[in-house]
């Protein structure tokens, strides 16, 4: 249903050039405001990386003073906890993306904010969608955030409304208002193989992924006594192909140290079966824990001696940005797109080619043999607290 609505306005679309109002250097006209009202739209106040940072921007914009409101079709969901009590939560009332163009162009309509703020093919295509049924003159500007690899998630994503979504994100990007990327690799991305004009395009330089609180705690865990267990190996991701832990599992297999080391997965998904069945073939059942999925990820890190990421393809790699922060050692594929950005091309952490486990090995190997700078690792990753990543966003919208 909600493709069918994109592709009708495709068929009756007159004018090729966004219908949103543009000044003369390209950006966006929309009536001063002394404290603007931007609105998010996230599909529901559950899921990983893409809503929680989402959320955390948006509590980050309202500490500003901008007036912020967050559209959601499931408000009940484990990431409610986080909203601020200066963000206001609206229920879109759909069960499901495909039916709630209309539910949230209504929304949109009695909110009246002058900035809608999406993430997420599938939920781009819908706020795209409800804010075209709207009187031109009425329309907020229609900021879309692309978080993931857009190419290899076209036929990758591990949820197939976004894997149907990427067929008509050349013709949404192109019109929305501004698309930020996390990464200048995505940004190349949707040049080059979506067709969506170079100027509509900004890379975010900073990510909300560190909240003030976790920021606090961080700092108080600097001055306590390190209680790392030596030799432990962690993996945190969404038990799905794309993050590829059958290779991880088969990589510690193969790994030669002469100290101990264990390897704990944390997250649930589908792979559950394959990974078990994967961990009993090279009978690593007493090394190797599926922990399940946790709410806070950073009690893991900061006992974790190296955080190690296996995945085919990523957004960004928000875990890779917390380990930093809590100052631990840090491996990944040089997947795209994000972590070599990330790693400052491997400045600040291991890089290895994807789908290697020989390789993956050899580079655990090295970390947990090879001193740390904790300190360094904790530098680097302050640019993405959530805090910095709402001046920048302020900055790239020039919403004062």
């Amino acid at each position: 249903m909600l493709l069918a609505c994109i592709v009708r306005m495709m068929l009756h679309e007159t004018n090729l050039k966004s219908t949103f109002h543009a000044n003369p250097d390209g950006t966006i006209a929309h009536a001063a405001d002394a404290k603007p009202h931007i609105a998010f739209f996230i599909r529901a106040l559950d899921g990983g990386g893409a809503q929680r940072d989402a959320i955390l921007l948006a509590n980050s914009l309202s500490e500003t003073g901008i007036r912020v409101s967050i559209l959601t079709l499931l408000p009940e969901g484990r990431l409610k906890r986080l909203v601020a009590d200066g963000v206001t939560v609206h229920h879109v009332r759909a069960k499901r993306l495909a039916t709630a163009v209309i539910a949230l162009r209504n929304a949109i309509r009695e909110l009246n904010p002058a900035v809608l703020l999406s993430s997420e093919a599938a939920a781009n295509l819908a706020a795209f969608a409800a804010v075209r049924l709207l009187p031109v003159k009425t329309r907020p500007r229609l900021v879309l955030r692309e978080v993931t690899a857009p190419s290899i998630a076209k036929g990758l994503d591990p949820y197939l409304q976004n894997r149907l979504a990427f067929r008509l994100a050349g013709y949404v990007y192109s019109r929305a208002s501004r698309v930020l990327t996390l990464t200048d690799g995505a940004r190349r991305d949707l040049i080059v193989n979506f067709g969506v004009p170079a100027e509509r395009i900004s890379v975010m330089t900073s990510n909300a992924v560190i909240d003030p609180p976790t920021v606090a705690r961080l700092a108080l865990s600097e001055t306590a006594a390190e209680k790392r267990e030596k030799g432990l190996l962690l993996a945190i991701g969404r038990l799905s192909p794309e993050k590829d832990h059958l290779t991880l599992i088969e990589a510690f297999a193969g790994l030669h140290i002469s100290t101990p080391a264990r390897l704990v997965i944390v997250g649930e998904g589908p792979m559950r079966p394959a990974l078990e069945a994967a961990i009993a073939r090279f009978g690593l059942e007493d090394r190797v824990t599926l922990a399940g999925a946790t709410n806070d990820p950073f009690q893991w890190l900061l006992k974790a001696d190296v955080l190690v990421s296996s995945s085919k393809f990523e957004g960004l790699g928000n875990v890779l940005i917390e380990a930093l922060a809590c100052g631990t050692a840090v491996v990944s594929t040089d997947c795209p797109y994000g972590p070599r950005e990330v790693l400052e091309g491997g400045r600040l952490g291991r890089l290895v080619p994807v789908g290697n486990p020989k390789a993956l090995a050899n580079a655990i190997a090295l970390a947990l043999t090879t001193p740390t700078d904790r300190a360094a690792l904790r530098r680097a990753a302050e640019k993405h607290t959530a805090r910095q990543a709402a001046c920048c966003l302020i900055a790239n919208l020039q919403l004062v």
